[in-house]
Order: structure tokens, then C-alpha cells, then sequence
């Protein structure tokens, strides 16, 4: 989806970050569920099925629907731009007006053309055609999530509470033993940008987020825009002096930029905020594949010759003549000539001319350079 952020201030105020473990397990949930999409997360994917039991994973099927499309979220419940801890947002989920908790699994299921309206769960509840509406979107994307929904319909309490025991159970089979360690790198990766938006401005904070989005500075505002030129009409979103701009890093973004938008109505004034979800700087850097050293391509690119190879074995002994090297391989003089040349401009080999012959040898340290660069790349 296209969206378009227009920020009408650059005041680094009007930035909040949050870490959400609730979110976080959430959006991990949407991995475990579409891990194609996700490659950088099949390693940890393998391990967190090790990790779930059978009837987690029943579980986790059953609400598949809602995690696999996109990831759910709670905002009226976990508070994007807020720092909150594990145990505080479990007991927030199960203690929160039933209505936030079941709007949003609504949404889901009502979403079309990737938007979701909201719902209210009394409306819902009383109108037959969104309930067959619905259903018949789960029942085409995944039936074995029919059940919830029905719960979901019928008993909203039971659905909250099914659902919080599920998210507790996950949360200590596969995010409680790594937890320390990812929150350690998304409060690191909080204070880094955080620094970098006063320091360098915000344009220069929100243009290092994602790669997929670009941020243009127009007089004294600032656009954020999908760097991919789709076609399709964009979300767009417009923030005032008032308004927020909330920040979150994620372990399970990658290659993705999550973008919502909120109003939320607090002491009778009504703000709006745009949600961004990022990936954690840790996984963009994991995502941006190696540049070996050029003089090792160098190296490996003129090596990689069957005749080349067979000239380097043969120098390896002594030095030899363009014309003794033609015979042993059996090429005529000039079609070495081109494969000497090739090795000389790679620092393989070294001419000198010995009367009316050129000889050629082995530069000396080559092997050296070669072995300590692919120590060096490799480990």
C-alpha cells in the first residue's frame, strides 16, 4: 500500500518511540504465519515451531487468520510511543474494555482492499449482513479460523480470554527466553534515532527508517512516501503541531514499513497520530548482503579459467615464456598472451623479458593476499 505522511512541522517533538513486547509478539506471530514473505526470519521461524507444543500450535492456527494477512495490533489497549513491560500489557489485554480487544479481530475480518473501518462491536453483533460478511472472508482465507470468530460473535469475554492464555502461552514458549536480549538491541535502536532526529534534523532521522520510503523536504514540511511508484491511490495522512508521529522498531518488520493511522480523543480534543513499525537497524544491516574487497574479486575473477589455472600451476614451479607455456598447454602464443595479460592485471603474475623471450613468474606474496582476505571475509 502507498501511504503519504505530511508532516507540517519538523519539530523533533512531534516524535514518540515505543517498544511494545505485546506488539512484538504479535507481529512475530505474522512471521511464524508467512515466512516467505519474511527470509531473514527462517532460522528463528524453525526454532519457535521446535519451541510450541501441540496444542500451541493448534492454537496458533485457529487465530491464524488475523496474524497472517498483516499483523494484528491493540493500540486502544498497548499504547503506541509508550515503553511497557511483558506482564503490565498481558494484564492490560485481559483487563481492557472487551470491545478493543474484539473491534479489532472485526476489522480484520471486514478489511477490504486492504483497509480495515472499524466496527463497533454492538453494530456488528446486530447487523446479519457484516456477520455473514465475515465470515465469509475467513472462510475463504483460512477456515480453521471459523471457530474464533463464532466465539468471537457469541461470548466476547471467553474469545479475549481464549486469546490472552494463547498469547502468554507463545510468549513463553518462544519470546520469553530471547526477550532480555531483543529489547536490549529496540532501546538501543530508540536512542540512536532519538539522538540522530536532534542532531541532524527529523528528515534526516525518518530518511534512514526504511529503504522503501523516501522523506522530501518542501519548505517547512516534510513528506513521507512508499519509494515504490505504485499506481494505486495512497493512504494519506496529514500531522499538525498537535499530532504525533510514533516510532517503533521491530525485530520482525524486515523487509516491510507498517503504517496506521489513529484518532484518539482524550480531555474532549482529539488528536491524530501516524504509527510507523520499522525494522531494528540489527536487521537492515543483516539484510544488506556482503561486498567482498575488490582485490579479491580481482583475484578469484581472472583465477577462474580452466587455461588460467593450469598457466598458475605451471608458474608455480619456475618462471616460464609466453612460448614454452603456449606448448605445454597446447594454445598458440598469442591466445596465452590474452590469459597472461589477464593474470598480470589481477597481480597473479609478474612479465619479465629475458632477451627476445618475456617470462613470466608467480608475484610473490599473491598466495598470501588471497589466503589473509579470504580469512578475512569468511572467518
Amino acid at each position: 500500500m502507498n501511504i503519504r505522511v505530511r508532516l507540517t512541522t519538523t519539530d523533533p517533538g512531534l516524535v514518540a518511540f515505543g517498544c511494545s513486547p505485546g506488539h512484538e509478539a504479535l507481529r512475530s506471530l505474522h512471521v511464524l504465519g508467512s515466512v516467505k514473505r519474511h527470509p531473514l526470519h527462517i532460522s528463528w521461524t524453525l526454532k519457535a515451531r521446535e519451541r510450541m507444543d501441540a496444542d500451541l500450535r493448534s492454537e496458533a492456527d485457529r487465530f491464524a487468520f488475523w496474524c497472517r494477512g498483516r499483523p494484528l495490533g491493540f493500540p486502544q489497549i498497548w499504547r503506541p510511543g509508550e515503553v511497557a513491560a511483558w506482564p503490565d500489557e498481558l494484564a492490560a489485554l485481559r483487563d481492557a474494555p472487551v470491545g478493543h480487544y474484539a473491534e479489532q479481530l472485526l476489522a480484520g475480518a471486514l478489511e477490504e482492499n486492504g483497509r480495515a473501518s472499524r466496527v463497533r462491536l454492538e453494530e456488528f453483533q446486530a447487523t446479519p449482513a457484516l456477520r455473514e460478511r465475515a465470515m465469509n472472508a475467513v472462510r475463504a482465507r483460512h477456515p480453521a479460523s471459523l471457530p474464533v470468530l463464532r466465539e468471537l460473535i457469541d461470548d466476547p469475554e471467553r474469545s479475549r480470554g481464549r486469546f490472552a492464555g494463547f498469547l502468554s502461552a507463545y510468549w513463553d514458549a518462544c519470546l520469553a527466553p530471547e526477550w532480555p536480549s531483543m529489547e536490549r538491541y529496540l532501546l538501543a535502536d530508540i536512542a540512536r534515532r532519538s539522538r540522530a532526529g536532534h542532531r541532524h534534523g527529523l528528515a534526516s532521522m525518518l530518511d534512514e527508517l526504511a529503504p522503501h520510503q523516501r522523506v522530501i523536504h518542501e519548505r517547512d514540511e516534510l513528506l513521507i512516501a512508499s519509494a515504490r511508484g505504485r499506481a494505486a491511490a495512497p493512504m494519506e495522512f496529514t500531522l499538525g503541531p498537535e499530532d504525533r508521529l510514533l516510532l517503533t522498531p521491530s525485530h520482525f518488520a524486515w523487509p516491510l514499513v507498517a503504517v496506521t493511522g489513529h484518532h484518539d480523543r482524550r480531555a474532549g480534543r482529539e488528536r491524530q497520530s501516524v504509527h510507523i513499525t520499522y525494522a531494528l537497524d540489527a536487521m537492515q544491516c543483516k539484510a544488506h548482503p556482503p561486498v567482498p574487497p575488490e582485490d579479491l574479486l580481482r583475484l578469484l575473477r581472472a583465477a577462474a579459467h580452466p587455461t588460467r589455472l593450469q598457466i598458475l600451476q605451471l608458474l608455480a614451479e619456475y618462471p616460464r615464456s609466453t612460448r614454452e607455456l603456449a606448448g605445454l598447454i597446447g594454445l598458440t602464443d598469442a591466445a596465452v598472451s590474452k590469459h597472461l595479460k589477464l593474470l598480470s592485471e589481477a597481480g597473479w603474475a609478474e612479465p619479465e623479458r629475458h632477451g627476445y623471450y618475456v617470462y613470466y613468474r608467480l608475484a610473490p606474496g599473491t598466495h598470501d593476499r588471497l589466503t589473509d582476505a579470504l580469512d578475512e571475509l569468511l572467518g
